[in-house]
Formats: C-alpha cells, sequence, structure tokens
C-alpha cells in the first residue's frame, strides 16, 4: 500500500507557498480540529489537504442548496502532493470559498441531471483535479487561474512552519466517504452506490 504523506507536511508546505506569495497565514484557534487562518487583512481561510488529487466535500443534507464542508471562511486553500501520495513537490490552489462552493454544487446539479443510479440520499459531493467520474473531474484545468505560485515540498527537512494539526480529513464523515470513494473507482460505479454500515463497539 503506498504511504501517505502526513497532512502536517502538506500543511506546512502549503504555508510556505502562501508566504513566499506575499500572503502569510495566521492560526486562528477555534478549539476544534479545523484547519482555519487569517489573512494579514483579515480575510479568513479554511485550509484543506488531500493526499489524492479529490477534494472531499460533505454536504449536510443531499439537497442541492445543502451547507458544505468547504463554507464558512472569505477563502479555501487546498493544498496536495504533485505527485499523489509521494513526499516531494506539492500543488495548492486558492480560491473564495464561495467559488468553490459554486463550482461544487453546479457539478452536483450536473451530475443529477444525468440521471443518475443513487437513491436520493448523496451527501459526498467531491470533485477531482484529474481524471473522475463525468462532470465531477477537470478541475486543475477549471481552477488554473486559482494555482499558487512558486515552490515548496511536503518534506520532513523542509524550512516551513511547523503546526500542530489534527486536521478535518481525520474525522469520521471524512474517513467513511474516502473510503466510499476508493471503493466505487474500484468497482466503476456511482459513489452513491457504495454503502458503508459502521459498527463501533
Amino acid at each position: 500500500m503506498t504511504d501517505r504523506v502526513p497532512n502536517e507536511l502538506l500543511l506546512n508546505a502549503g504555508l510556505s507557498m502562501m508566504a513566499t506569495e506575499g500572503n502569510p497565514l495566521q492560526r486562528i484557534q477555534t478549539g476544534t480540529r479545523s484547519m482555519k487562518y487569517k489573512l494579514t487583512n483579515g480575510k479568513t481561510v479554511r485550509v484543506r489537504t488531500c493526499n489524492d488529487h479529490v477534494l472531499v466535500v460533505l454536504a449536510d443534507s443531499p439537497e442541492p442548496g445543502a451547507k458544505l464542508n468547504i463554507e464558512g471562511t472569505d477563502y479555501l486553500l487546498i493544498v496536495m502532493p504533485e505527485v499523489p501520495r509521494q513526499r516531494g513537490p506539492v500543488i495548492a490552489y486558492f480560491l473564495p470559498a464561495s467559488t468553490a462552493a459554486d463550482d461544487v454544487r453546479r457539478a452536483h446539479a450536473d451530475w443529477l441531471a444525468s440521471g443518475p443510479a443513487t437513491k436520493g440520499n448523496n451527501r459526498t459531493w467531491n470533485i477531482w483535479f484529474d481524471d473522475g467520474p463525468a462532470v465531477w473531474f477537470g478541475f486543475a484545468q477549471k481552477w488554473s487561474k486559482f494555482r499558487v505560485g512558486g515552490h515548496a515540498e511536503a518534506q520532513e527537512n523542509a524550512s516551513t512552519p511547523k503546526v500542530a494539526i489534527e486536521p478535518d480529513e481525520r474525522s469520521l464523515g471524512a474517513v467513511i466517504a474516502k473510503a466510499r470513494s476508493d471503493i466505487a473507482t474500484a468497482a466503476g460505479v456511482p459513489v452513491e452506490a457504495v454503502k458503508i454500515t459502521v459498527a463501533l463497539d
């Protein structure tokens, strides 16, 4: 099994890239696992790290206007390895959270309009930056203007800010969403066709 890049290394590389671009971020203490920061102008930023070129987006309901877990800040910073699950250079996208949410909702609406085989309880609205399910992929091109310039690497010895974190991606919901996505990809079926039952003793 391919090793995963620790989320802390991806975060530190993303923070380094932002600082190099003249947009240093300061951590906001929230008392939760959310990675929230603020720019020098006071605007807020949510940082999401992804080991694969997929942004895991969870909706609080199956409804088209449902609240998404990428909302609640002014901006979204997405950081991922250039080569999925491999340490080394990273890719980062910095864009308005409202733009990201609108695009995810639009992709979800397009998917529903395609007449998928679904029972309707679809709350995982992931998007793929490279190849992926129809209408959900190609965001590397769609969001190319939001790609952060500069260079940073996810490495233990990289000279990047050190921040102790426990990212959103470790929440039970996100772990289950990632497992569903992996299973759907391997089986060649829509994510909504995969049902997972969890029993915690």
